[in-house]
């Protein structure tokens, strides 16, 4: 074997139940695959398994893998045996039930998990946080609401009888009878209508608390039709959110600057979770479970963009 040998063996990484797998270099893996490299050192150093219970980080893991993969359980867990890097990301080998079950013990300390990541934002230099950080000089968050596309049900029981419903008030019986009669299967998915800009939107709404260092510190689902002006946060100091909230002492407009410039930052939360959604279960409570798994994996790569700009023996991890 010689050198070649003990070449190998240093690039070999050994997983429970699992074989040896050799890993490729980093700069030659796609961009998911280098994600797993980046946030799994972060996530290991967390001690979520204080909050999740012994043995549970990695089905943290594989949830975190259907979300940067978009797939189901199913696909998630036959990753572990195909794609090395979700082999070594993951650890070891999890039943799919056992993945669908555990999804039900996270909702009860999902916001304890989402509030855990967002400490990461203590151990960044201030001086290496995003510019937005440095426009006020008080506590504040930036607040906005996301609509969340769910499928509608074209041929739903439910769709034809808020159709039905529509006609019935314009006087249309005859048309809103004929309506009431064509539904056909129940609607799968959980969700209200509501219309952005003149378009129909079939879903969930989030509405994101985020601090001007751009890390998240609150989700909240909300179905579509909820109303921005009816949203109260329980977090303490000024929200600063755009003209679809309620004005208040602590919860101001951004009509003039930096609270323009400084709003605009919460789209970058935004445009994460537009690329990143979609219906990752039929009822709110399982969607609300994965949303904020979507703002865990947000504030740990958020918390690595800041730890590249700092230098080497400034960091709080190495890269």
């Amino acid at each position: 074997m010689g050198v070649e040998g003990s070449t190998m063996a240093r690039t070999l990484r050994h997983i429970p139940n699992l074989m040896y797998y050799p890993l490729p270099p980093i700069e030659d893996m796609p961009w998911r695959e280098k994600w797993l490299m980046e946030i799994k050192p972060v996530l290991d150093a967390m001690d979520l398994e204080r909050v999740l219970g012994e043995g549970a980080l990695v089905y943290l893991k594989l949830l975190i893998v259907m979300v940067l993969y978009s797939c189901s359980y199913r696909d998630a867990v036959k990753m572990v045996n195909v794609n090395v890097v979700v082999a070594w990301f993951v650890g070891r080998k999890v039943g799919k039930s056992t993945l669908h079950d555990f999804v039900g013990r996270l909702y009860g300390v999902r916001k304890k998990l989402l509030e855990i990541s967002f400490k990461l934002e203590e151990k960044c230099l201030p001086s290496y946080l995003p510019a937005s950080a440095h426009l006020v000089d008080f506590m504040a968050w930036l607040v906005d609401s996301f609509l969340l596309d769910l499928p509608p049900g074209k041929r739903s029981v439910e769709t034809f009888r808020e159709k039905a419903e529509l006609e019935r008030r314009e006087g249309n019986l005859e048309r809103a009878r004929k309506l009431l009669s064509l539904g056909r299967t129940k609607r799968r998915f959980e969700g209200r209508w509501t219309k952005k800009r003149g378009v129909s939107h079939y879903g969930l709404k989030a509405v994101a608390v985020i601090s001007v260092s751009l890390f998240v510190r609150s989700i909240t689902v909300k179905p579509a039709n909820f109303s921005d002006k009816r949203f109260k946060s329980p977090l303490k100091g000024i929200k600063i959110t755009d003209r679809g909230f309620s004005p208040s002492p602590t919860q101001l407009i951004a009509r003039e600057k930096p609270f323009t410039t400084l709003r605009v930052h919460v789209e970058f939360f935004g445009t994460y979770l537009n690329a990143f959604w979609r219906p990752y279960g039929t009822t709110t409570w399982r969607n609300d479970v994965f949303l904020h798994v979507l703002g865990v994996i947000y504030n740990i790569k958020m918390f690595l963009a800041i730890q590249r700009r700092t230098p080497p023996g400034r960091r709080a991890v190495q890269l």
